[in-house]
């Protein structure tokens, strides 16, 4: 059912009951892994596939904040 990070924490699990760090979790790895894809783009000269990629990052980051400061 698609990636899953594992769970490092001490909490018995609480992460994956709770949702939201899940999810928080989730947005960081792809907006990390997004940003390496668009170095590559960039590297590569793919320059409409590095903004795409730029956009995608920009989009999971904010994601991200929004789950770890919900309102």
């Amino acid at each position: 059912m698609g990636w899953q990070p594992e769970d490092t924490s001490d909490n018995g699990g609480a992460a994956k009951i709770a949702g939201v760090p899940l999810q928080n979790e989730q947005a960081v790895y792809i907006a990390d892994m997004t940003k390496e894809l668009r170095g590559m783009a960039a590297g590569a000269g793919l320059e409409f596939l590095t903004y795409l990629l730029a956009i995608a990052e920009e989009e999971a980051r904010e994601q991200s904040r929004h789950r770890r400061y919900p309102g």
